[in-house]
């Protein structure tokens, strides 16, 4: 494709990525030369209400707070039909494509590292408000930097927040935020790393869904294996939030000790049961595989680096421990309808009985002497 203007103020050089309704070009701006990766909405999108409205969420979003580990945006460009997100152009590649290429897992130590990273930059999305809901490897890049950080050759930046919700309540005419919620029973994101309560009905993202969804990527990073898999979306439901949760150290044996008990409560179905801010799930991820020391950006602007030690097992502070097994969704249903039939019984008992009583009271004696 020839070099095309965008706006009348970007040039499209070459196309550099693709996902389900964008494709990303490498553009430069044609009055100061800057670099960017510039997001087009796919054509046939042009017209589809729900594919326009992410898109612009995504600028919404984005342009609502700025984060070292958060890909922002610079502009948005409308031309007749045409949609476009100029953002920071950064080099390298998502989590699954270096998973891929390191072997497919990654040592204990840099996956704390990469987990610090993404808890730095959920922890200034949560604290603007907002969830990204579709937490996944392929949404996680690992960027070329000149000042890589924590001894990493990358540093961490998220993307894709078209889904994200604003966690804020409605305001006092009804109206929600951004286009307001996702319709009842609309399954938006991938199932393989999506919590419970995103899956169920009724169930309202909030910043532990993406905690959540962490837990699901560190599981596949450090074992190689998705947590949750299965051929249709049906069995990939059912795992999630039914039938029994994985051990990591029956997946892969080479997991650091006190693993098993982390994604247990990382991916605890209970949300109030898992770890409650991505900074502590980064600081017990840090203890458990024994990264001592990480530094994590600010969230303020003056980007005063703080430390995260691992914690230190003491008497009074055992350590992680696995969190009370709660009761599945099946067996919670199995359990209602064997109460359910039991009352019913009962009841119905209780009826046979009385009606039998009141029949006995009523009938006549039977005649003395009556001929048998």
């Amino acid at each position: 494709m020839a070099i095309r203007t965008l706006g009348s103020r970007y040039l499209l050089d070459e196309q550099i990525g693709q996902g389900g309704m964008g494709v990303v070009w490498r553009g430069r701006d044609k009055v100061v030369g800057t670099e960017y990766a510039i997001k087009l909405l796919r054509q046939e999108y042009a017209a589809d209400a729900d594919a326009v409205t992410r898109f612009v969420r995504e600028r919404t979003v984005l342009m609502k707070f700025r984060h070292p580990a958060v890909v922002s945006v610079h502009d948005m460009i409308v031309e007749g039909d045409q949609l476009a997100l100029v953002m920071d152009l950064v080099g390298g590649g998502d989590l699954n494509g270096y998973q891929r290429r390191s072997g497919g897992t990654l040592s204990a130590a840099e996956t704390a590292r990469i987990g610090a990273q993404i808890c730095d930059g959920l922890a200034a999305a949560h604290a603007a408000g907002i969830v990204h809901r579709d937490l996944k490897p392929d949404n996680i890049f690992l960027a070329q930097s000149d000042e890589p950080a924590d001894g990493l050759p990358y540093v961490v930046k998220l993307v894709d927040f078209g889904i994200a919700k604003i966690f804020e309540e409605a305001p006092l005419g009804g109206t929600f935020p951004m286009g307001g919620p996702t319709r009842e029973g609309t399954v938006i994101g991938t199932p393989n790393f999506m919590a419970p309560e995103q899956l169920t009905a009724g169930g309202a993202p909030g910043p532990t869904t993406d905690l959540w969804s962490l837990g699901a990527c560190t599981f596949a990073a450090i074992t190689g294996r998705l947590p949750f898999e299965g051929d249709v979306i049906g069995d990939i439901v059912l795992r999630v939030c039914a039938a029994p949760m994985p051990i990591p150290s029956k997946v892969a044996p080479t997991v650091p000790p006190g693993f098993d008990a982390w994604f247990a409560r990382a991916c605890s179905r209970d949300p109030i049961r898992r770890f409650q801010s991505a900074e502590e799930l980064a600081q017990a991820l840090a203890g458990v595989c024994g990264v001592g020391r990480i530094r994590l950006a600010t969230l303020d602007e003056d980007q005063i680096q703080y430390v995260m030690r691992a914690p230190q097992p003491t008497a009074s502070t055992p350590g992680l421990t696995l969190p009370p097994p709660s009761m599945s969704a099946r067996s919670a249903l199995l359990a209602g309808l064997v109460l359910g039939v039991a009352i019913m019984v009962g009841v119905l008992g209780v009826f046979v009985w009385r009606e039998r009583s009141q029949a006995a009271q009523q009938a006549p004696l039977a005649p003395t002497g009556a001929a048998h």
